[in-house]
C-alpha cells in the first residue's frame, strides 16, 4: 500500500492525495470508505463565532528539556551484569526445594519491583508446579498471609481459584477478630479481595473487613514504616495501580534481608534505569515529532500534553519490546486532546459537523470544506493515522487502516453529540450519556494500534476484532472507567466551561441524588467494571494476554492521571513528580 504524506507546512491551498491499492486491498464501502456523498463548505461570511477559552496552563516540558535526557549509562556493561543476575534469579526461583510461601512471597517481590515481564514464563510455571498442586493439608495449615497472598498471584497470572479458600478464616460472626492485629496477613487480604469476580460477595465482605481493621490499626499507632506501608495500600491497592510507578515506589524503600534480595534489587535497579534510557529516546524522537507537527504552536487553545500523554502510552505498555506500541499510542492519544479541545472549546457547530464529515469519509477533498483551524487537524490526523498504518502493515503484515479510521470516525460523532448537548444545554439520560462516553473516551482509538502491535497475525482473534469493533468484554470495561475516572476529576472545570455532558450531572439530573451520592455510586460502577474484567482475564482463553494487560494498564493509568485531578488538563506537582520519577531521574546504584 502507497500513501502520500501531506505537508502542513501551506495548509490552505488545495490538496489532493493518491492511494495506490493492489488487488489484495481491495476497499469496499465501509464506515472508513464510504460512498461519496457532498458536503457543505463553512460559510465565513458570517460574523465572527464567540470563542471559548479552558485556560489550559502552559507545558511543563519544553523541546530542549526532553532533548536533554539522558543519564549515561554504560550500557554494554550494565547488560552483561544484569544477565548475570537474571540467570541466577531465574535458578533461584527453580530451586525444587523453595518453600511454598518463600516462593510466593519472591514472586510478588519480583512482580512489585518491575521484573514480571523478564521472569513471566518462569513465575508461571512455578505457580503450576509447586502452588496450584499443594495438597488440602499443605494448604489448609497455611496462614492468612500465605493464603491471601496464593490466591491474588494464581488469579493475577489467569489461574482459577475459588474465593471458598477464605472460608476458614471466619466465624459465625464474620472474619474472626482473632485476625485484627495480623498487618501482614490483613494488608494480604486487602489486596486479594480485588482480584473478585461478579457475585462474590466472600470477597467483598474480605474488602471490607480488612480496610475496617486496617484504619484501627493505623488509629492505634504503628511504626513509621508499617504506616506508610498501610496508608500507600489504602489509598489505591496494587492490583489497580500503575505498576512501572509502582516498581520505583518499592525500590526506593525495598530492604534487602537475604542475599537473594540483594540480587534481585541489584537487577531491579539495573533493569529500571536501562529502560528509562530507552523511554528516554523515545520520547526525545516523539518530541520532534510533536514539533514538527506545529498543532500547538498554531492553536493556542489546545493542551501542550505531549509528556504527559507519553506517560499514560508508558502506563499502557511499559516493557522494552513495546516500543511501537507507546509510539503509536502516543501520537493518536496526543491528537486526541488536541482534537478534543477543538469540540470541547473552540468550534461551533457547523464547523464540527463539518470536520465530522470529513473524517468519516476520510477523503482530502474534504478538506477544502473546513475552516483553515481545521484544516491543520485534519492533515495532521490523516498523516498520522497513515503513518500508524504503515509501521502497523510493516511490523505485523496486517492492514489495520480501516479499524483505525472507522475508531476515529466513531470517536468524533461522539465528540459531536457532546457538544450538541453542551450548545442546547440538554442534560442527557445517564444511560444515554454512557453509550456515547464509551466512545467519547477514546479508548479504542488508543487499543485498536495497540492490539495489532501487541501480538502477531496468527494471534489476532475474531473475539479480539469483534471486542474492538463492538465495545465487547475487556473493551466496554476499560472504556467505562476511564471515563468515569476522567468525569469524576475534570466535571467541575467541565461545569464552569458551561458543559452539561458528564456522568455526574447526568446521574444526579436523573436520580435526584446529590453529589457526594452520585460519586459514591459511580466508583460501585467502577468496582463492578473491574469484577467483570478480572473475571474475563481468567476464564476467557480467546482474548490475548497481553493484549487483555493492555487493556487493564489503560485503567490503572487513568486511575493514576485521574485519581486527584485532572492531571492532562491541570497536572499539578504530584503529577509532575511521578513523571520525573519515570522518565527524568534515575535511580542511584552504588
Amino acid at each position: 500500500m502507497a500513501t502520500q504524506i501531506l505537508c502542513l507546512s501551506n495548509p490552505i491551498q488545495t490538496l489532493t492525495t493518491t492511494v495506490t491499492l493492489n488487488n489484495n486491498f481491495t476497499r469496499q464501502p465501509s464506515l472508513a470508505y464510504p460512498k461519496p456523498r457532498t458536503l457543505k463548505c463553512a460559510d465565513t461570511s458570517q460574523i465572527t463565532p464567540h470563542r471559548r477559552s479552558a485556560n489550559y496552563q502552559p507545558n511543563l516540558w519544553n523541546f530542549q528539556l526532553l532533548q536533554s535526557l539522558g543519564n549515561d549509562l554504560q550500557e554494554k556493561k550494565l547488560n552483561e551484569r544484569a544477565k548475570e543476575l537474571e540467570k541466577e534469579v531465574r535458578r533461584m526461583m527453580n530451586r525444587v526445594d523453595t518453600e511454598p510461601l518463600s516462593l510466593l512471597e519472591m514472586i510478588d517481590n519480583v512482580q512489585r519491583l518491575g521484573l514480571t515481564y523478564k521472569f513471566e514464563k518462569d513465575i508461571v510455571k512455578a505457580l503450576h508446579d509447586k502452588i496450584v498442586l499443594l495438597n488440602e493439608n499443605e494448604k489448609h495449615k497455611s496462614g492468612l498471609h500465605a493464603t491471601a497472598l496464593r490466591f491474588r498471584l494464581l488469579r493475577q497470572h489467569g489461574f482459577h481459584v475459588s474465593q471458598d479458600v477464605f472460608k476458614r478464616f471466619k466465624d459465625k460472626g464474620g472474619f474472626s477478630v482473632e485476625l485484627k492485629d495480623d498487618v501482614q496477613g490483613l494488608l494480604s487480604l486487602y489486596e486479594a479481595s480485588y482480584l473478585g469476580f461478579e457475585g462474590e460477595n466472600l470477597l467483598d465482605e474480605a474488602r471490607l473487613f480488612s480496610i475496617t481493621q486496617l484504619k484501627q490499626i493505623l488509629e492505634e499507632g504503628v511504626n513509621s514504616k508499617v504506616e506508610e506501608q498501610v496508608n500507600h495500600a489504602l489509598e489505591l491497592p496494587y492490583h489497580r495501580r500503575l505498576h512501572r510507578l509502582e516498581a520505583r515506589w518499592h525500590l526506593d524503600r525495598y530492604e534487602a534481608k537475604e542475599p537473594h534480595h540483594q540480587l534481585l534489587l541489584e537487577l531491579a535497579k539495573l533493569d529500571f534505569n536501562m529502560v528509562q534510557s530507552e523511554h528516554q529516546k523515545e520520547l526525545q524522537e516523539l518530541s520532534w515529532w510533536w514539533r514538527e507537527m506545529g498543532l500547538t504552536k498554531k492553536l493556542d487553545f489546545v493542551r501542550d500534553r505531549l509528556m504527559e500523554v507519553y506517560f499514560w502510552a508508558l502506563g499502557m505498555a511499559p516493557h522494552p519490546h513495546q516500543s511501537e506500541c507507546r509510539k503509536a499510542v502516543t501520537k493518536m492519544f496526543g491528537l486526541v486532546t488536541i482534537i478534543d479541545d477543538v469540540y470541547d472549546v473552540y468550534g461551533t457547530l457547523e464547523e464540527l459537523q463539518l470536520f465530522t464529515d470529513a473524517v468519516e469519509r476520510w477523503d482530502m477533498n474534504a478538506i477544502n470544506t473546513l475552516p483553515d483551524y481545521m484544516k491543520l487537524c485534519y492533515l495532521a490526523l490523516y498523516n498520522a493515522v497513515n503513518d500508524i498504518t504503515y509501521s502497523i502493515l510493516k511490523e505485523t503484515g496486517h492492514d489495520n487502516f480501516s479499524y483505525l479510521a472507522k475508531s476515529w470516525g466513531e470517536l468524533c460523532k461522539a465528540f459531536l453529540q457532546e457538544a450538541k448537548w453542551s450548545d442546547n444545554k440538554i442534560i442527557p439520560a445517564f444511560s444515554k450519556h454512557m453509550e456515547n462516553a464509551l466512545v467519547s473516551s477514546s479508548g479504542v482509538t488508543l487499543l485498536v494500534p495497540s492490539y495489532f502491535l501487541c501480538q502477531q497475525k496468527e494471534e489476532f482473534s475474531d473475539k479480539g476484532l469483534h471486542y474492538l469493533t463492538n465495545f465487547g468484554g475487556i473493551v466496554r470495561s476499560s472504556c467505562t472507567i476511564i471515563r468515569l475516572c476522567n468525569d469524576l476529576a475534570t466535571s467541575a472545570a467541565e461545569l464552569e466551561r458551561g458543559e452539561t455532558t458528564n456522568s455526574i450531572t447526568s446521574y444526579m439530573h436523573e436520580n435526584g441524588s446529590n453529589e457526594e451520592e452520585t460519586r459514591e455510586e459511580l466508583r460501585n460502577l467502577i468496582d463492578a467494571e473491574w469484577k467483570k474484567m478480572n473475571e474475563e482475564r481468567v476464564l476467557d482463553s480467546r482474548i490475548l494476554k497481553a493484549f487483555m494487560e493492555i487493556g487493564i494498564n489503560m485503567v490503572r493509568v487513568s486511575h493514576c492521571i485521574y485519581q486527584y485531578g485532572d492531571g492532562l488538563g491541570r497536572p499539578d506537582l504530584m503529577i509532575e513528580n511521578m513523571i520525573k520519577l519515570l522518565l527524568i531521574d534515575p535511580l542511584p546504584i552504588n
